[in-house]
């Protein structure tokens, strides 16, 4: 029978050791996860850094605001085309005399040429008013600022009118 309480104690010794072992293990695979996590963590954003500022992606940033300039100032040159457009329907009726004594025929005529011109200027201060709004948008952006050239940002609105 002395077996008996030799064995009882030995499996109070064991179980006392393997919760203890089993606590271990535990602490340390919480441990070992957060630091784990943690240097994840700061590798994810040292990734993100180098896919921001890598050379490729300053050159890409570079070049993309240098070609949205471009664009707003051949789309500026555009609406004065077209604002002369608009302004050369009326100087071209303007020998049918005065408005009043025109046909019928003639103020439809007017009245299309007109409308077209100011919708083709409209669609241009369209175009000039999304890549302006887009540059201005990226300006504002802290990892594109660096790669912007201007230190103006260009005017977001035009309309008819101006």
């Amino acid at each position: 029978m002395s077996y008996r309480n030799d064995f009882r104690s030995g499996e109070k010794d064991a179980y006392w050791t393997g919760g203890r072992v089993i606590l271990a293990i535990v602490v340390l695979t919480i441990v070992l996860g957060g630091i784990g996590f943690v240097f994840n963590w700061f590798g994810d954003a040292g990734n993100v850094v180098q896919k921001e500022y890598a050379p490729i992606a300053m050159l890409a940033k570079y070049e993309w605001f240098i070609n949205q300039s471009e664009a707003i100032k051949k789309m500026d040159a555009d609406m004065k085309i077209y604002r002369d457009r608009v302004a050369a329907v009326d100087s071209s009726y303007a020998v049918n005399g005065p408005k009043e004594k025109w046909d019928v025929v003639t103020k439809q005529l007017y009245a299309n040429d007109k409308q077209k011109a100011q919708t083709d200027l409209a669609a241009v201060i369209s175009q000039r008013n999304g890549l302006a709004k887009d540059y201005n948008a990226q300006s504002a952006k802290f990892n594109w600022r660096p790669f912007n050239t201007r230190s103006d940002v260009p005017v977001y609105k035009f309309d008819l009118l101006q």
